[in-house]
């Protein structure tokens, strides 16, 4: 039972809270409907991570700037939020929950891998291997990326597979736990059938309700292609 609802005015005070063993919350949209066990809740909603950035050729959003904000930014990114959930969804949730929702979501994750996106300076397959307490900001140069998906409904329906693409980097979400890099695709850019090919060849998705793992390897293959057709029309 929640006892404490705790809301730090700095990210410095939110990260003391959580070394002291409380439970972070952000926007909830995750964190409510699972359930949070811990008896002391830390809100981000006043730590002052909400910020959007431009400079020098690089973009930084900090961790609870919203879905519907991000989806302002424009490009893939820009794209793949305003697909996620519905407008109330996207006014609530977060970029930093969004970076740990987990397949079928977490579509932001896919386009800042392709990016070659870091969290606090830490890249994002590192960050997903050992999650921080407390994430405060992405940041990416600001590049070319295409994004696609599939899924069953065209709006507010997590994707079966999504691809994004961007300097030379080919991400998926829906085949893992969180999105991964896929080299198999990456080795051959210049041949989407093939790279769609043995991109699907390599990756182990799960089954599901949205989908089964024999569906979302078809569906790699089709949307791996698609996007690298579409990043070289660029």
């Amino acid at each position: 039972m929640i006892t404490q609802y705790l809301l730090p005015d700095s990210a410095e005070t939110a990260q003391a809270e959580l070394a002291g063993g409380a439970a972070l919350i952000a926007g909830g949209t995750l964190a409510l409907p699972r359930g949070i066990e811990a008896d002391r809740v830390v809100g981000l909603a006043r730590a002052g991570l909400d910020g959007i950035e431009r400079s020098g050729g690089r973009t930084t959003i900090g961790a609870t700037a919203t879905l519907a904000a991000v989806a302002k930014v424009g490009g893939a990114l820009g794209e793949a939020a305003a697909e996620i959930g519905g407008p109330a969804l996207r006014n609530m949730a977060t970029v930093g929950g969004n970076l740990f929702a987990g397949a079928p979501y977490g579509d932001l994750g896919v386009v800042l891998l392709a990016l070659g996106a870091e969290a606090d300076g830490l890249p994002l397959d590192e960050m997903w291997a050992a999650p921080p307490p407390l994430v405060r900001a992405v940041s990416f140069d600001d590049a070319p990326a295409v994004y696609v998906r599939w899924a069953r409904r065209a709006a507010n329906s997590p994707a079966v597979v999504s691809v994004a693409v961007s300097g030379g980097r080919v991400a998926l979400g829906g085949v893992a736990p969180h999105p991964v890099r896929s080299p198999a695709a990456e080795a051959h850019l210049d041949d989407p059938a093939r790279a769609g090919s043995e991109a699907a060849a390599a990756v182990d998705p799960p089954t599901d309700a949205l989908a089964s793992s024999w569906y979302r390897k078809r569906m790699t293959e089709v949307f791996v292609r698609r996007a690298l057709e579409e990043s070289h029309a660029i």
